[in-house]
């Protein structure tokens, strides 16, 4: 590989229930699925626990703050439904929050693209 290219890698974090589709909110999710994209594919990584932050409507932004630490070598959080409370604490940690229910598989090839305009602008 020449020493001037660049290979496109990130790091996802789904909130899934299965770790197949994205189908959990960002403050109930209990598990969190994380994939990495590396040169033209993605691979499962691991399943990390958490526990839900938002409970009848409310949350503790303490424990939301934990929860997002431990997404810290994530580039994405991806997510069924994303509260602008939560969003703003991942944006603080560096990390893109995103809703995008559905397939992970397609929710990957979403990434990529976007990852990709974006690189354009660096």
């Amino acid at each position: 590989m020449d020493k001037n290219q660049q290979v496109d890698t990130f790091r996802v974090a789904f909130a899934s229930s299965d770790g197949y589709v994205v189908d959990t909110h960002f403050g109930r999710a209990t598990s969190f699925y994380i994939y990495q994209y590396y040169d033209d594919d993605y691979v499962f990584i691991e399943e990390r626990k958490v526990s839900p932050v938002c409970l009848g409507g409310e949350h503790s932004t303490a424990k939301m703050k934990e929860n997002v630490a431990l997404f810290s070598d994530c580039q994405y959080i991806v997510a069924l439904r994303i509260g602008m409370g939560a969003m703003a604490i991942i944006q603080d940690r560096g990390i893109t929050p995103m809703a995008l229910p559905g397939d992970i598989t397609d929710a990957m090839e979403k990434l990529r693209q976007y990852d990709g305009v974006q690189k354009l602008f660096e």
